[in-house]
């Protein structure tokens, strides 16, 4: 029977993120990549780098813990392509999946090669949206489409109201939306700063 990858991201590391949802122990399986490509695309701490490899590490380890079939390709295995798309076509090859799940990724960049998947991999490629942010990116859009200006702190308003957060009724909690213009100035003479 054919299998349906579930791609998660290492920005994606919780067990309810959307493209784990509905999963079918049966027939799926969970894929994730260390690749040199998103390591290396801009410059990264090496630290940061190693962070995120081991929290990658340790989210397949407590996936394939609760039951579910992982697949992880580490940086250092020797057939690794180094790509997100190349990675994701060897495993639909290898697992003879059907159909690839992936949640919306943060970046642009990344976005716009999983559009390309689909024709590329040759199956459906279901791209969900992130849930675990207040603000779809359609809402943003609509709220930004015919502004002149994207002041974000305008959108921060919105969201505040909507999901009333830091709220006192339609008035923001203490009289203020935000304290920007005071954290902008220089810290008194005589502040204590620990050593």
């Amino acid at each position: 029977m054919a299998k349906t990858l579930r791609f998660v991201l290492g920005d994606q590391l919780t067990p309810t993120v959307s493209s784990l949802q509905d999963f079918d122990v049966d027939n799926d399986v969970v894929f994730m990549c260390e690749v040199w490509d998103e390591a290396t695309y801009v410059k990264h701490h090496k630290k940061k780098i190693a962070f995120l490899f081991a929290a990658m590490r340790h989210f397949a380890k407590e996936q394939a813990a609760y039951g579910l079939q992982v697949d992880y390709i580490h940086l250092t295995d020797s057939n690794n392509t180094q790509s997100f798309t190349e990675e994701l076509k060897r495993a639909v090859k290898r697992h003879k999946a059907d159909k690839v799940v992936v949640t919306e990724p943060g970046e642009w960049r990344v976005l716009e090669a999983m559009k390309t998947w689909e024709e590329i991999l040759g199956v459906e490629v279901d791209i969900r949206p992130d849930d675990r942010f207040f603000c779809p990116i359609d809402d943003f859009k609509k709220w930004a489409e015919g502004r002149k200006q994207l002041r974000m702190e305008f959108f921060y308003r919105e969201m505040r109201r909507k999901h009333d957060i830091l709220m006192n009724g339609d008035q923001p909690e203490g009289g203020e939306w935000n304290y920007d213009s005071e954290n902008r100035k220089p810290p008194e003479d005589g502040l204590d700063v620990p050593a």
